[in-house]
């Protein structure tokens, strides 16, 4: 996948991992089961992308946890992310969101089942939390078989796509 605008510095967003930023950048990263969601406000320039792994920690996240150990999870990563747009006082309806990923790439439990992947457990709690805190999708490509690729431009909110052949699919 060739990038428009290489002069924009490209970051690799690694699992666990959150960025908040206002500087224009293409942010890179591969999902498998993962899923990652993109905020953008437009008027703001500010644009955060997530790579959670799995929808919750089976447990309590220990307070004190680094921010790669929390953000590992959906449950933890959505409420993040959304703090940082209404610090702002920017509203959920103003925000646009997009999900990628949640492919059945891995099952729960060790055999593939549809209804028990962790890719589906992950689509599943980012529309409910999403809803709930007020924030409409605007675009999304999830679940299917493989991965994917994403290029995240944070300075327009864009998001560029391909899915991957199965033998390149990780999370």
């Amino acid at each position: 996948m060739k990038l428009p605008g290489p002069s924009i510095p490209q970051v690799h967003l690694q699992p666990g991992e959150l960025l908040v930023t206002q500087k224009p950048q293409w942010v890179i990263t591969l999902l498998g089961s993962c899923l990652s969601v993109t905020m953008f406000h437009a008027r703001f320039q500010l644009a955060a992308i997530c790579h959670a792994m799995l929808s919750r920690p089976r447990g309590i996240v220990p307070p004190g946890s680094s921010p790669a150990q929390r953000f590992r999870y959906l449950s933890e990563v959505i409420p993040a992310m959304a703090r940082r747009f209404s610090q702002l006082g920017l509203p959920p309806n103003q925000v646009e969101v997009k999900l990628f990923g949640g492919g059945d790439v891995i099952a729960l439990g060790g055999e593939p089942h549809h209804d028990h992947s962790i890719g589906q457990a992950n689509i599943i709690l980012a529309h409910l939390m999403l809803s709930e805190a007020g924030f409409q999708i605007n675009a999304q490509n999830v679940g299917g078989d493989r991965g994917r690729k994403i290029v995240f431009n944070t300075a327009s909110g864009r998001v560029l796509h391909q899915r991957l052949s199965r033998e390149r699919t990780k999370s």
